[in-house]
């Protein structure tokens, strides 16, 4: 398995918000200032891979269901479950799954970069083990200070690509925060988390993958600035207490 090395074509351009950058969606991905994850900490975390290559995240919200970015919509993808690393083709414990339905909220980018998630239908439900098992969507918003954890494979802040899975714990910023930080396309379907001193963050191509509060999945992986990392600039995150019918009604109907 490789790491696809372009940005996935997720790239829209640069979008100015004043003193702080620009803005990235999409990209080369990279967890920035964390740790190999312990493995398979993160049964629910899932990798998709469109002709081999790796182009974004997901998580397994039920036994045949993944959720991610919709901004990540391909035709059809393999969906990669049960992984740690993703140079081993088949690493014990590990399943490859085709998919070929994959539903955007219907409200994706209306308005831009807003409801940015989608489900993705395996081809066969995936049996509970040691290495996969889905997660429980958070039935509450977050609260700034919640304290996370994001985790994704891509490159690290020295540009490297990382061995094994990666995972970082960053803190929820307050709503006012991110609502003025990001007022040229703030919306209620988003959060921001991170952006501490510690320079502790998701980047672009973690896309879809998920950031975990207190045991339940809050977020998925959206946008944030060009330069990722920078202290007191916080990236964006799918706000998925909102979504939960939809998800649930999504599920059901298909």
């Amino acid at each position: 398995m490789t790491t696809a090395g372009k940005p996935w074509g997720w790239f829209l351009g640069h979008l100015l918000l004043g003193v702080t950058g620009s803005l990235a969606w999409g990209g080369s991905s990279r967890i920035i200032n964390g740790e190999d994850c312990r493995p398979h900490s993160q049964p629910w975390q899932a990798a998709l891979f469109l002709e081999n290559e790796f182009f974004c995240g997901g998580v397994l919200v039920h036994p045949q269901w993944v959720l991610s970015a919709a901004h990540c919509f391909q035709k059809s993808y393999t969906i990669g479950l049960g992984l740690h690393s993703l140079e081993a083709d088949q690493e014990p414990g590990s399943q490859m799954i085709e998919a070929h339905l994959s539903i955007q909220h219907p409200e994706y980018n209306k308005p831009s970069f807003a409801n940015d998630l989608m489900l993705i239908k395996l081809e066969e439900s995936v049996p509970p083990s040691d290495t996969i098992q889905d997660i429980s969507i958070a039935s509450q918003c977050p609260a700034a200070g919640d304290s996370c954890l994001v985790s994704g494979w891509g490159r690290l802040v020295n540009g490297r690509l990382p061995k094994v899975l990666q995972c970082v714990n960053i803190s929820v910023v307050s709503e006012e925060i991110c609502s003025e930080l990001y007022a040229h396309v703030y919306h209620p379907s988003m959060f921001c988390a991170g952006g501490g001193q510690d320079q502790k963050d998701s980047c672009h191509g973690d896309s879809g993958g998920p950031l975990v509060c207190n045991g339940s999945l809050q977020g998925l992986v959206s946008f944030g600035q060009a330069q990722c990392g920078q202290p007191y600039v916080p990236s964006v995150y799918t706000n998925l207490c909102k979504f939960a019918d939809w998800i649930q009604k999504t599920i059901q109907a298909s």
